[in-house]
């Protein structure tokens, strides 16, 4: 199936894989990866201010609701943009960038089309999807406006994870960075002007924050596939990488975006099922719990940034026939995060209460929403763990451990658990938060056993050979 590979482009190349440099690497490939999730997550944190500041508590819980109905869409572009970034990264580090490029284009075509089917299906039944999160007889309309129009943003604002995907796993970290800034930035600026009305433009309230939504995604996508296109950047694809369509290469891609794809419908699903508890709490609960995922996604959003350079070097180093640089990569970037979510965890136990302020909800809300996030202190050091032996297993090819492992932890910690403390036991939304925490521990742990058995140093040349 792989094309002998292809050296002689002197504008693709792959990483620098010494050890003597390695941490320089890490750094550099981190530092864009870093900001640009955590200016992706302002996409959503900066919709959530706004709707705060409306000062309406049924606004705040409809855009919850119809915000984590799209995650729970975009799982099975994640789960491509998975298989998608692995596949790229082990033929870039191979120096194969012919057979990278065609699984980049098949991995793109593939999710402009799902992401046609998923606004297709979804748009005619956004009421009934809402309405089974639990939404409240004042909180279903505002949802249902609300999540139909974010639907719009599907078109490109999905297949672009899957482009910047395969962007990162070339190791071109900066390029989705300063896609995810221009359109961040494009967000704001718009949601503002139609949220609250600026000259000519009309107040427009929480619909015009979904708008805004939908424009700047849209622009984000079209920035990234223009990146895959360009001939200035490494990848350089052209008209034939997206539609030519290879057997093997397509079955080889599937099945390694099965798990994955398992995986996030899993955690999505359950997390669905999770906002179900948190709504028989209330609508005080549920706003105060938004604003706490909010404020701890930026938290961890450095360690997803770090797990990005991981994923490309991960691939790149096991392309290359280099699993020692792979498993050294692993273990540094552990001690980096573990020193970065303890100083945000100390930050998080002083300062919670004063940054759930700036959402400007009712004191009520503020105040549970404060204690949420000293709560969550526990958790943020294993969520690291989590997030990065994940990407590192996923990048080698081994996207069904980190299936298993969440599956398990799901369904005892984030459902039972949090039932048990929050619903049972009465503690609430705080028991909602320590339920949590223990899930992200036993999470951490399971990845760690699979991590440390290293099947995943195998997985790459077996599947050529199987695929051949």
């Amino acid at each position: 199936m792989a094309n002998a590979p292809n050296t002689t482009e002197n504008t693709s190349k792959r990483l620098d894989l010494n050890e003597a440099t390695l941490n320089r690497t890490i750094f550099a490939l981190a530092a864009p990866a870093v900001l640009e999730n955590l200016m992706y997550i302002m996409v959503f944190f900066a919709d959530t201010l706004i709707v705060g500041w409306l000062r309406d508590e049924n606004s705040l819980a409809a855009t919850m609701l119809a915000g984590l109905t799209m995650i729970f869409l975009n799982a099975p572009f994640h789960g491509l943009a998975i298989a998608a970034g692995s596949l790229v990264s082990r033929y870039w580090g191979e120096d194969d960038f012919t057979t990278a490029r065609r699984f980049a284009g098949q991995s793109v075509s593939v999710s402009f089309i799902l992401a046609a089917g998923v606004l297709a299906l979804c748009y005619p039944f956004a009421r009934q999807i809402i309405a089974l999160l639990g939404a409240s007889s004042d909180v279903l309309p505002l949802g249902t406006v609300y999540f139909r129009i974010v639907l719009l943003s599907s078109l490109m604002g999905l297949p672009m994870i899957i482009a910047n995907s395969a962007i990162r796993a070339t190791g071109d970290t900066r390029s989705p960075m300063v896609n995810t800034v221009i359109m961040n930035t494009a967000n704001v600026i718009i949601s503002v002007i139609l949220a609250f009305g600026y000259g000519p433009v009309k107040p427009m309230g929480m619909i015009g924050v979904a708008w805004g939504t939908v424009i700047a995604r849209s622009l984000g996508g079209i920035l990234s596939v223009l990146v895959l296109v360009s001939p200035g950047k490494g990848i350089r694809m052209t008209i034939g990488d997206f539609t030519s369509m290879h057997i093997r290469s397509f079955v080889r891609l599937t099945k390694l975006a099965a798990p994955a794809f398992a995986d996030r419908l899993l955690h999505s699903g359950a997390q669905l099922a999770f906002i179900r508890i948190v709504a028989i709490l209330g609508t005080t609960s549920l706003a105060a719990h938004n604003i706490a995922l909010h404020v701890e996604s930026l938290a961890f959003m450095p360690a997803v940034g770090i797990s990005t350079a991981v994923a490309a070097i991960m691939g790149q180093a096991i392309g290359a026939q280099l699993p020692h640089i792979a498993e050294l990569t692993v273990k540094r970037t552990m001690i980096f995060s573990t020193v970065l979510m303890l100083a945000i965890g100390l930050l998080f136990v002083i300062a919670a209460p004063f940054g759930a302020r700036l959402f400007g909800a009712t004191p009520e809300v503020v105040k549970m929403a404060g204690t949420a996030l000293q709560i969550s202190a526990l958790e943020l050091p294993f969520l690291a763990f989590a997030i990065i032996l994940s990407a590192s297993l996923r990048a080698a090819g081994d996207t069904t451990s980190p299936m298993y492992v969440t599956f398990v932890s799901l369904i005892i910690f984030r459902l039972c658990t949090v039932y048990l403390f929050a619903i049972t036991f009465g503690w609430g939304l705080n028991g909602v938060w320590f339920a949590t925490a223990l899930d992200w521990i036993a999470r951490s742990t399971g990845l760690y056993i699979f991590f440390r058995k290293g099947p995943w140093k195998l997985i790459h040349q077996r599947e050529k050979q199987k695929y051949q």
